[in-house]
């Protein structure tokens, strides 16, 4: 088939992106136009348009996506811990830090005595 360019691999469409479309399919343009014109294919236009007309909207919902598995905290103290002991795998380390934070909801008073005073709370072999 000439004049069939090669597509690029798939990419999200920007909101800049978005955009053009629909104010090309709103300017009148055709579906075939339009996907020839920002470099996406057909199907991608209409889903774009459909989305637009139907909701009114053109942008990404927000918050839409896998929920967190572990907080931000966590997250930090997992990546502290990777850089200490680069060979204890990730599940390990989760489930280290899951246990800690149990053990802090359960005993808040000691962690709070071992913040105030840690020797009297440190374990010495003798």
């Amino acid at each position: 088939m000439p004049g069939k360019r090669a597509r690029r691999h798939f990419s999200q469409l920007s909101e800049f992106e978005r955009g053009l479309i629909t104010g090309m399919k709103t300017a009148g343009w055709s579906t075939r136009r339009v996907a020839g014109q920002v470099d996406r294919s057909e199907c991608a236009i209409r889903n774009c348009w459909e989305q637009w007309t139907r909701g009114g909207t053109h942008a990404r919902k927000t918050g839409s996506g896998a929920t967190r598995k572990t907080t931000r905290r966590e997250d930090r103290r997992i990546v502290r811990e990777a850089l200490v002991n680069p060979t204890v795998t990730r599940s390990t380390k989760r489930a280290d830090v899951g246990a800690l934070q149990l053990f802090h909801k359960q005993f808040p008073d000691t962690l709070q005595k071992q913040i105030l005073n840690p020797s009297a709370f440190s374990v010495h072999s003798l």
